[in-house]
């Protein structure tokens, strides 16, 4: 009995773990698409950072799920900071007293009302049904139906 539960425990690891990447990365892309917006800046002197506003929400809130940000001016612009309640992102590493235009790739969240509430649940419910399913049929083939 207790081998039967440690197979399947392993099977679980073994086939849940190289999948475990793409069915995650397959979520990304289901609730979030890649969206290009342009800014217009300027700093004054001895400002190195701007706030602008997203037309979208920014996926799940993090700084992370900005691609790149890229100016027409010889700077290194960075997502410092999100503020989800009003789209607001804090850009840094910006010239000061200079004008320029900011352009922003981010993935922004879904606008898809079923994907922004079950959205959140996904990698459960996915990872969950391949857990239940392995000891489901651990459990009919012990003779219990």
């Amino acid at each position: 009995m207790i081998g039967k539960v440690l197979v399947g425990i392993l099977a679980i690891f073994l086939l849940l773990g190289p999948f475990s990447g793409p069915i995650t990365d397959g979520i990304h892309n289901w609730r979030s698409s890649s969206t290009t917006e342009n800014f217009d800046v300027t700093t004054g002197g001895g400002i190195t950072a701007a706030n602008i506003t997203l037309n979208q929400d920014l996926y799940q809130a993090a700084t992370g799920e900005i691609t790149s940000i890229s100016s027409n001016n010889t700077e290194t612009p960075v997502a410092s900071g999100y503020t989800e309640a009003t789209k607001v992102l804090l850009v840094s590493g910006l010239n000061a007293a200079q004008t320029r235009t900011l352009t922003v790739t981010y993935a922004a969240e879904t606008d898809d009302t079923v994907m922004r509430a079950i959205g959140p649940f996904l990698p459960f419910l996915i990872f969950g049904g391949v857990i239940g399913a392995i000891l489901v049929g651990i459990w009919q083939s012990k003779g219990h139906r």
